[in-house]
């Protein structure tokens, strides 16, 4: 499947960037530079999708209380830096769980 969910990036006091994703629970992640950051959150994204889609067919025992819901239109993402931040924004990021598991989980 294709996804496609709004993230929000928020430009860490010490450098770098940590990652959320406002309708995708425990997807989250950090990284150095903007490119990383990115990258990194794409991986995040596709590889908690993947644990939601292995869960709802019953692939998985983990215990998932989530599901896989409608991305919140971009524009309704408030990006506000926290305490940890000196700025945030938000952006798109793009996941494909088949093309993540035929590269990377192809030995299943």
């Amino acid at each position: 499947m294709k996804y496609v969910y709004p993230a929000i990036f928020y430009c860490a006091k010490e450098g770098g960037y940590c990652i959320e994703f406002p309708d995708v629970e425990g997807a989250i992640t950090q990284a150095d530079t903007l490119y990383d950051a990115l990258d990194m959150a794409e991986d995040a994204l596709t590889g908690m999708l993947i644990c939601w889609e292995d869960f709802k067919a019953g692939k998985s025992k983990l215990p998932m209380k989530n599901r896989i819901v409608e991305p919140t239109p971009i524009e309704q993402i408030k990006a506000e830096p926290d305490e940890f931040s000196t700025s945030a924004f938000v952006t798109l990021i793009k996941a494909d769980t088949d093309a993540y598991r035929k590269f990377y989980l192809s030995d299943e």
